[in-house]
């Protein structure tokens, strides 16, 4: 019989399960220190490692994470003893470091730093917000502090794992308490963007902002340029509408509008068929926008695109305006020749039709002349006339 080791064995199990239940809670990594770099909203954190019982089945790890005073974000589990990570500030942000288990559940006690920014509260740049455009250059806009003076005047800096250095945006402009800023960039890559908003005033807090970049899932919307080339071809029976698109990426919907009215919207598709009816004036023009994959557009990645420019399309009948034309223009030619005849009637009537003289009138003139050539002459009173001589002397 084995009754008498029974007690003994047991009592072996129980220690066992208690030492694993005194384990349940891992100690917490020794000599922890950091240095947190407002400047770059980098905090670097460095500890000693846990020393557990030999032979314990943990596989020891340690989880970092950063509470935004809603939620533990970044959560990682490394082997590392060192953590180096990008942090937004602005916020009430605290790091979180603790021992865990690969192997089971096991984990130790949650160690919390705080982290203090400089400047008094409420003075750093808030609603910060940015837009991708066509995955070149990318927008910002942010306000001033609530608690910040109206005199405030806010940098904005930028990088990622890609840049060796800090890149300073230039082009800035302010209406009343709203900045903006516009820099070129490469927003389709998948990495952290870190964008960093300063004063000069060691009054005013830094804010950093931490952004995902990519295509697929983002921290901004992407925003395209409207398509381009707009031209309608007309085939034997149907029209078709063509147009360049924005981009090369894949997933672009796009959306088609006549005469005011918005098709449903397509995916990768730059050549469509368009219903024109006849004898009526048409303006058509498309916009676009990064569709989720395999969601036919029922869900979008971004913004949609500013409307292209529009194409008319006329396709009433030409003929008829041409009618119109004609029926307008003879009578109007008509009119004018006929004011000019009748100005220029009776030249043209003397250049073709000749006027000729009246013979009773020629006759007449030319016995008119032969007379005056027959009447007698006056001779002067000095002379004496031929009746009125007297002779006296008689003829012998």
């Amino acid at each position: 019989m084995r009754l008498p080791w029974q007690p003994q064995l047991l009592a072996h199990l129980a220690g066992v399960v208690l030492a694993a239940g005194a384990l349940s809670i891992l100690p917490s990594p020794a000599n922890i220190s950091y240095v947190f770099d407002e400047s770059n909203c980098i905090l670097s954190v460095q500890w000693d490692p846990v020393r557990l019982p030999p032979g314990y089945p943990c596989g020891e790890m340690y989880y970092t994470a950063l509470f935004d005073g809603k939620t533990w974000i970044q959560e990682t589990w490394s082997e590392a003893l060192s953590k180096k990570m990008a942090v937004p500030l602005g916020k009430n942000m605290s790091f979180g470091l603790r021992t865990a288990c690969r192997n089971n559940s096991d984990e130790g006690k949650l160690f919390e730093i705080p982290l203090e920014q400089n400047g008094k509260a409420e003075t750093g740049a808030t609603n910060v917000s940015c837009v991708c455009h066509n995955m070149e250059w990318m927008a910002c806009s942010w306000k001033r502090g609530r608690q910040a003076p109206r005199d405030t005047s806010y940098s904005l800096s930028f990088w990622h794992d890609n840049l060796e250095e800090r890149q300073r945006c230039t082009n800035r402009s302010v209406d009343g308490d709203t900045f903006r800023c516009v820099f070129p960039i490469n927003c389709s890559g998948e990495r952290t963007l870190v964008l960093s908003l300063r004063s000069n005033s060691e009054d005013i807090q830094p804010v950093c902002v931490l952004t995902k970049e990519g295509t697929e899932k983002s921290d901004y919307p992407i925003k395209l340029n409207p398509p381009s080339n707009l031209k309608i071809v007309q085939g034997s029976n149907v029209h078709f509408l063509t147009w360049h698109p924005p981009s090369s990426w894949n997933g672009i919907c796009y959306n088609v509008e006549i005469n005011g009215v918005k098709e449903e919207p397509i995916e990768d598709n730059t050549k469509v068929t368009v219903t024109l009816e006849a004898k009526k004036y048409h303006t058509l023009r498309v916009r676009a926008v990064l569709g989720k994959m395999g969601t036919n557009c029922k869900e979008a990645r971004g913004l949609w695109s500013e409307w292209s420019e529009a194409v008319p399309w006329d396709n009433r009948d030409k003929f008829e305006t041409v009618n119109i034309i004609l029926f307008v223009t003879i009578p109007l030619c008509a009119a004018i020749l006929t004011i000019v005849l009748l100005v220029y009637l009776k030249r043209i009537q003397l250049l073709i039709f000749p006027k000729i003289p009246d013979p009773e009138k020629v006759l007449k003139r030319m016995f008119e002349d032969q007379r005056e050539d027959y009447l007698p002459v006056e001779y002067p009173s000095e002379f004496i006339k031929p009746d009125t001589i007297k002779t006296d002397y008689k003829m012998s």
